[in-house]
């Protein structure tokens, strides 16, 4: 499993980090124990600071992995520019699996975005080329329920999966249903697969 230098803000929010890295076998260093430069860093909202002390090996030998845990739209952008070997970039809710994965894959010199933030990235483009002009966004919360009802779920199951009440996933139909001007789910999943906004 990987060395891992977790960074984060809240010494509460570290440790929980780091025991669920711990709890998929990977050695957790403190950010200012000695290492070979062969970590993975893990860092929780990164301010400028922590970001570029990451970015300090991008045109030597040895640059480094990270996964970033960010629910900044942008943060992908970034990290695609930031000459890392491999990274990753989950929202701040990420459970242990999805940071397992993230680690190893960053560790493998491969990029892993979750599924909101790589729908946010990738329509981007579309976007900015007018192709949904008047749409008010999704949120990251939307655009999961999206995907949910497009595997099929009813509520009840995406209020399962997503560990949310009926009502709440219900709400998040209706809204992404009117930001999409959708009247049926079947409807939003049509127009936001032609806006490139989830992958089927």
């Amino acid at each position: 499993m990987a060395v891992v230098t977790v960074v984060a803000g809240l010494p509460s929010v570290r440790l929980g980090l780091a025991d669920m890295l711990s709890s998929h076998g990977h050695s957790v260093l403190a950010e200012d124990e000695p290492n070979d430069g062969a970590t993975v860093w893990v860092l929780d909202s990164p301010s400028v600071p922590a970001l570029d002390a990451v970015m300090a090996q991008r045109y030597s030998d040895t640059p480094r992995s990270a996964v970033v845990l960010s629910d900044e739209a942008g943060m992908a952008n970034q990290l695609a520019r930031a000459g890392l070997r491999g990274w990753a970039c989950l929202a701040r809710d990420a459970d242990a699996d999805q940071l397992d994965l993230a680690v190893r894959s960053a560790e493998a010199g491969l990029v892993l975005l979750d599924l909101p933030l790589a729908a946010t990235s990738l329509a981007l483009p579309a976007l900015a080329a007018g192709t949904a002009e008047s749409m008010e966004p999704l949120t990251a919360r939307e655009l999961q329920v999206l995907q949910l009802v497009a595997q099929g779920l009813p509520n009840k199951g995406i209020a399962r999966r997503l560990g949310i009440s009926e009502n709440t996933a219900k709400f998040h139909v209706a809204s992404l249903c009117g930001k999409l001007g959708a009247s049926s789910r079947t409807e939003a999943v049509t127009l936001a697969a032609r806006r490139g906004l989830i992958l089927l």
